[in-house]
C-alpha cells in the first residue's frame, strides 16, 4: 500500500509560505534598517573631523566608507525589489514612446503611407538583396492623373484629402510584405519584393481601379473622378541600381501618362 502524506509533511508544506514569508524582511524592519544606516552615517560625518586629528582616524574613516557603501547597496536592492512594476512600466512607456518616434519619423502624416526618407532606406536594402540571393524585385512609381486640376478647381485642402484617399487605397491593396510610400507630392511608390514584373503589372491595375473606384466628393458634393498612372521597373532584369532604377520606372510612367488624355478634369459644377 502506498503511503500517503504524513500530518509532518501537510504541516510542512503549508507552512512554507509562511516561512518563505517570515523569511523576507517585512516595510517596517526595512525602514528601521534604513532609518539606523542614515542616523549612523550622519554621526560618522559630524564626527569624522574630531576623530580624523587622532591617531585612529584612519579605521574610522574606513568604517564610514564600508558603511556607506553597505548602506548604498542595501537601498539600491530594497528600492529594486519593491519598484519592479514601477520599472517595467516605465520600461513599456520607453518603447511605446519609441515606436511613435519611429514613426514619427518615417510616416507620411497626410496619406499614412511611409515616407521619402523611409522609401529610399528600404530601396537600397531591397535592391541589394534582390542582387545578392537573385531574387526579383518590382517597383510600381503611381502619379495623380488629375491633381493639379483638383488644386486650381477646389483648392489646395481637397487636394490634401484626395491624396489620403490615394494612400488608404494603396495601402489596402498591398501585401504585408510590400512598402507603400509617399514619394513626393502627388506621386506615390510601391517595392513589391519576390515579385516578376508580370504580377506586379497584376498589382498595378488592382491599384487603378481601387483608386478610381473611390468615393471622391468635395464639400460642395462635386464628384471627383480619380486616377492614377503607373510606370514599372525590376530589379535585377532592368537594373542592378538602386538610382537607376528609379529612373526607368519614372521615364515608363512618362510614357504611360503620355498615351492617355491630356487632362483629367474634375465632373461637377466647377468642371469647366
Amino acid at each position: 500500500m502506498a503511503n500517503g502524506p504524513t500530518t509532518e509533511s501537510i504541516m510542512s508544506e503549508s507552512e512554507a509560505p509562511a516561512v518563505r514569508q517570515r523569511s523576507r524582511p517585512s516595510g517596517v524592519l526595512v525602514k528601521v534598517i534604513a532609518v539606523v544606516l542614515v542616523l549612523a552615517t550622519t554621526a560618522l560625518v559630524v564626527v569624522t573631523p574630531y576623530v580624523m586629528s587622532q591617531n585612529s582616524f584612519t579605521a574610522v574613516d574606513l568604517f564610514m566608507v564600508l558603511l556607506m557603501t553597505a548602506y548604498g547597496i542595501f537601498l539600491a536592492a530594497h528600492s529594486r525589489s519593491t519598484h519592479v512594476d514601477l520599472e517595467r512600466a516605465y520600461s513599456a512607456h520607453l518603447e511605446e514612446l519609441s515606436q511613435r518616434l519611429r514613426n514619427m519619423a518615417y510616416r507620411d502624416a497626410l496619406t499614412g503611407l511611409f515616407n521619402h526618407r523611409y522609401f529610399y532606406e528600404q530601396l537600397a536594402h531591397e535592391v541589394e538583396r534582390s542582387v545578392r540571393y537573385n531574387q526579383p524585385l518590382t517597383l510600381l512609381l503611381m502619379d495623380m492623373d488629375n491633381f493639379k486640376e483638383i488644386n486650381d478647381t477646389y483648392g489646395h485642402m481637397a487636394g490634401d484629402k484626395f491624396l489620403g484617399m490615394v494612400g488608404q487605397a494603396i495601402a489596402r491593396q498591398i501585401r504585408a510584405s510590400d512598402i507603400g510610400a509617399r514619394y513626393g507630392g502627388d506621386e506615390f511608390v510601391v517595392l513589391l519584393p519576390n515579385t516578376l514584373a508580370d504580377e506586379a503589372r497584376r498589382t498595378a491595375q488592382k491599384l487603378e481601379i481601387a483608386v478610381a473606384s473611390s468615393a471622391a466628393l468635395t464639400a460642395m458634393d462635386d464628384a471627383i473622378k480619380l486616377g492614377i498612372s503607373v510606370g514599372i521597373a525590376t530589379c535585377p532584369d532592368d537594373s542592378r541600381s538602386a538610382s537607376e532604377l528609379l529612373q526607368i520606372a519614372d521615364a515608363r510612367l512618362y510614357d504611360v501618362k503620355a498615351t492617355r488624355p491630356r487632362s483629367h478634369r474634375p465632373t461637377g459644377s466647377h468642371a469647366a
